[in-house]
Formats: structure tokens, sequence, C-alpha cells
């Protein structure tokens, strides 16, 4: 039965992980093909440094001036998925800490 459990909420863990991942590869794009001067007012990150520009204020406050419903939309699912994942992980964490101290 723990084999199940265990499996299971590994299975919806790595699908809600790669559905982040996902939305936000999709939103990184879309802001650097749809919105190219704010891309490059970001000043074009590459790799590991596109997550950080997208959270610092400077990047927060140019991608607050995008016009694009598509990068809008993206930005939507990515925040949202990005909350769903984080919500789930919570879940998980404070039912099994509710489980273990109740057994």
């Amino acid at each position: 039965m723990e084999v199940v459990i265990l499996v299971t909420l590994v299975t919806v863990w790595a699908a809600l992980m790669l559905r982040s991942v996902m939305a936000e590869y999709t939103y990184y794009q879309s802001v650097k093909t749809r919105e190219p001067q704010i891309w490059q007012q970001l000043g074009a990150p590459r790799f590991l440094k596109v997550p950080i520009v997208f959270v610092s204020a400077k990047g927060n406050k140019l991608l607050k001036q995008v016009t694009d419903t598509t990068v809008r939309e993206n930005a939507l699912k990515h925040h949202r998925a990005g909350r769903q994942f984080l919500f789930y992980i919570v879940a998980v964490l404070v039912i099994g800490i509710v489980y273990l101290k109740l057994t």
C-alpha cells in the first residue's frame, strides 16, 4: 500500500514539475520572440541567468510593460503552474507531518 502511495505522490510531483518547467520555458521564449525590445533591456540573458533576471526588481518592472497578449497569457500560465506546484509540495509536507504525528 505504501508503495502505491509513494508512486502516486512522485508521479504527480513529476507531472507538476514538468508542467511548471514547460510553462516557464514557453513564457521565456515568448518574451524573447514577441517582445524583443524588453528581452534586450533585460540584457538578453542566457541559460541559468534567465530565471534570475525575470524575478529581479528591474526585470519585474520591465515585464509589467508587456503589451503582447500571448506573452501575458504565458505569464499567467507560468505563475499558475508555479503556484499549483508549490501548493502540492506544501500540502504533501503538511499531510505527511500530520500523518507521522498521529501514528
